[in-house]
């Protein structure tokens, strides 16, 4: 391994004429060898705009050139006049030059006078500078400690460099990547995908990188956790000849990720020096977002990067692995929620939302999610370490990891051609047989299927060919793939035009079983596609894909059942769960008809066994709501909105605690728009049963002629369904609300 910044640099002045009558000239040395410039690729571009600077004798005329050397001068551009030399004879300016496989010199000459001229020692090159951003996951891309892997072997010896030393105390240098001196097994791995995906191209890859950290430390300069200016520092040092970072790309979630779905408000200031509803940003400042919540940011990233030259790659967020069993993408087996992959899909939502602000202009299009690698390590006695890291034992680990980066960055920045696989395309069986889901990428597999391994075995319910995909919230049990598409089969019986099939919630992984499914490798279960990226046997299919591309397209039929009063029918959640620890909630009913009650009676829409969540329907057929946190608060206590028709009625009913409102619609109608007090942001902290049509006790029946009811872990601000979080749906036909697990009491007609 080459370090860039211990070269000794020297210029070199012309020779073979009196230095009196024709003058001198002089080129300033570069800070190191082999520095690179940005192309400007980002922005369509392949040219560099080069500081140089010099003496030389007052008045004269500066021409300059870059003077290509490994192709005999072929490339070279041509002398331009640049500056003119100042009284003190001093003089600096610019020169352009284009990418090319070459490295350059500068060269200066005097106009008119060509035997006068000087030829910097140091090379430069113009390529692609690119500032990796986040905590420990990128950063053990550099890591060597119980890296058990073989770098491959490169191509190109003099493509890559390295830019590193983020860390408080960390020593700031530069490396050439190559054969024999590759850093680290994970920067050759990055190295390879860079290098055979843009053959004859230079790239700089500068580390922004420190373990256990989070991007509201890095902008604050009281939490020492991590300093603003050690990166700072960072950048200059990898800037130093006046270079810009081209692309700055970030996949920062384990930390920030707590930021759920206030993610994109509470970081867009610090990329764009803008709140997201465009209110400028005076720095330092005090960043508030959400109701209330905020944090103090001394810094922006505007700071760093001139946006007419700098251009964001958003991509991810990575793998996250379970810390124990799990029953579903977000609850643990006992129905207690998993709040931290919660957090993870709502910041990963709110990620891509923020994306689409027309503010956004800093960032490229999304990149890919790195899903498809090995977390953690064997420890050889039954278990599994080191769980929330690219692994060192194996090439799909960190080699696997910085590939997935390398080609998020690629992808994003325009620099390969072939298209993101998301899933774009289904097809719902007519008679609810089966559903396919597919790419317009192209063909979809898994890594296991493309590697031509053996299937795995039928220990967990789970283990099936494509792992990801949740019917109705709960895991698809039996997946295919035919003729380049997932085909998902129902669990039980046939889809019907209520179910709801997502893919990527959670974590994005499909993974539930801890250590389980780690040794059993089910990183390799998710769907991919092959797009020939150099070291990767596919591009992992984007998690979380748009509602509308998995929309249920079976027909409806005529289908309700109906419930009595006596023997009555309700439907109460099997097994108390934790799922009002959460700030939001949406509950949806849907009927033919809702029977009134009688005088003095409610009947009981929806409720949680506590009493802190109640909807009712009174005599009046009025709608009554109580609303109580964590601390017992009545933030609505018993109180009416609207009248419910007696006739065919959609009821939607959501809160957002932490926004601090309750919102309410009957057949499209707000019926209720409540600001809520202060409150703890959360319904209630324990194990509680939710229930629909009577209470968890069986008493205050609701009886009707019903077509669905759902509930979902989600706020809805404008009565629509929400498109993700869905905990329970029940729905017609009468054989399918009878056959549910949540159904008590009688049987439904």
């Amino acid at each position: 391994m080459i370090s860039l910044s211990s070269i000794s640099i020297a210029t070199r002045s012309g020779r073979g004429a009196p230095a009196a009558p024709l003058g001198s000239i002089t080129v300033a040395a570069f800070s190191r060898d082999r520095t690179l410039f940005d192309s400007g690729a980002a922005f369509g571009r392949n040219i560099a705009s080069v500081p140089l600077s010099g003496t030389g004798s007052p008045g004269e005329i500066v021409e300059a050139r870059a003077q290509s050397i490994d192709d005999g001068g072929s490339t070279s551009t041509i002398w331009s006049e640049i500056a003119t030399i100042d009284a003190l004879g001093n003089w600096s300016a610019t020169i352009s030059a284009p990418g090319s496989a070459s490295w350059y010199r500068p060269q200066v000459r005097l106009k008119g006078k060509t035997s006068v001229n000087a030829t910097g020692i140091a090379r430069f090159g113009v390529g692609h500078v690119i500032a990796v951003w986040g905590q420990s996951e990128p950063d053990r891309i550099l890591s060597t400690f119980q890296d058990m892997t073989t770098p491959p072997v490169l191509t190109d010896n003099e493509a890559v460099q390295i830019i590193v030393g983020a860390a408080a105390g960390a020593t700031r240098a530069s490396y050439i990547v190559q054969n024999g001196a590759p850093f680290s097994a994970g920067v050759a791995a990055m190295a390879d995908t860079l290098i055979r995906s843009r053959p004859g191209e230079k790239f700089a890859v500068i580390f922004q990188t420190v373990p256990g950290t989070d991007p509201r430390a890095l902008v604050n300069d009281s939490d020492t956790s991590r300093m603003w200016a050690n990166d700072k520092a960072l950048h200059d040092f990898a800037t130093a000849d006046g270079q810009q970072v081209g692309i700055a790309a970030m996949s920062w979630f384990a930390s920030p990720g707590t930021l759920a779905a206030n993610y994109g408000a509470a970081m867009f200031p610090l990329f764009s020096g803008k709140m997201l509803d465009g209110t400028p940003v005076t720095f330092p400042a005090t960043i508030t977002y959400a109701s209330g919540q905020s944090y103090q940011a001394d810094h922006w990233f505007g700071e760093l990067y001139d946006y007419t030259q700098t251009k964001w790659v958003p991509y991810g967020p990575h793998r996250f692995e379970p810390d124990a069993d799990l029953l579903d993408a977000t609850h643990y087996v006992g129905g207690a929620v998993q709040a931290n992959f919660v957090n993870k899909q709502a910041a990963r939502e709110s990620w891509r939302q923020m994306l689409t602000s027309p503010l956004a202009t800093m960032f490229l299009p999304r990149g890919i999610d790195p899903l498809t690698y090995v977390n953690g390590n064997d420890d050889g006695a039954g278990g599994w370490y080191d769980p929330g890291h690219p692994g060192g034992s194996s090439p799909d680990g960190r080699q696997g990891f910085a590939r997935l980066t390398a080609a998020a960055i690629l992808k994003s920045a325009g620099l390969v051609s072939w298209p993101r696989p998301d899933f774009d395309n289904s097809l719902w069986e007519a008679s609810g047989a089966w559903v396919e889901v597919w790419s317009s990428a192209g063909p979809v597999t898994t890594t296991r299927i493309a590697r031509g391994e053996a299937a795995l075995g039928t220990t967990f319910p789970h283990w099936t060919t494509v792992m990801g995909f949740q019917i109705n919230g709960q895991p698809a049990r039996n997946t295919q793939i035919v003729a380049g598409r997932v085909r998902i089969y129902p669990t039980t019986g046939s889809f019907v035009s209520a179910d709801v099939l997502t893919f990527g919630e959670g974590a994005g992984t499909g993974s539930l079983q801890f250590p389980e499914d780690l040794f059993a490798e089910t990183w390799k279960n998710l769907p991919i596609v092959n797009l020939g990226v150099p070291g990767l046997t596919g591009i992992p299919v984007s998690a979380m894909p748009s509602p509308a591309a998995l929309a249920n397209t079976i027909a409806p039929a005529s289908q309700v059942f109906t419930t009595i009063l006596t023997p009555s029918t309700y439907f109460v959640q099997p097994v108390a769960a934790a799922d009002l620890n959460g700030s939001q909630m949406t509950v949806m009913l849907e009927a033919d008809s809702i029977t009134t009650p009688g005088t003095g009676v409610a009947g009981q829409l929806f409720y949680s066994s506590n009493a802190r969540v109640s909807y009712q329907i009174l005599a009046s057929r009025n709608l009554r709501v109580t609303l109580r946190d964590s601390a017992n608060s009545a933030l609505i206590n018993a109180v009416q909105y609207g009248v419910i028709p007696s006739g065919p009625v959609k009821i939607v009913l959501s809160y957002d605690l932490v926004a601090r409102w309750f919102r309410a619609w009957v057949n499209g109608t707000q019926a209720a728009n409540v600001s809520l007090a202060a409150n703890t942001g959360l319904v209630d902290t324990g194990a509680r049963k939710l229930s629909f049509l009577g209470t968890d006790a069986g008493v205050s029946i609701a009886p009707g002629t019903w077509k669905r009811m759902a509930v979902w872990k989600a706020a809805s601000a404008d009565g629509s369904e929400p498109s993700t979080n869905l905990l329970k749906l029940i729905a017609a036909p009468a054989s399918a609300a009878n056959a549910d697990a949540w159904k008590k009491g009688a049987n439904a007609t």
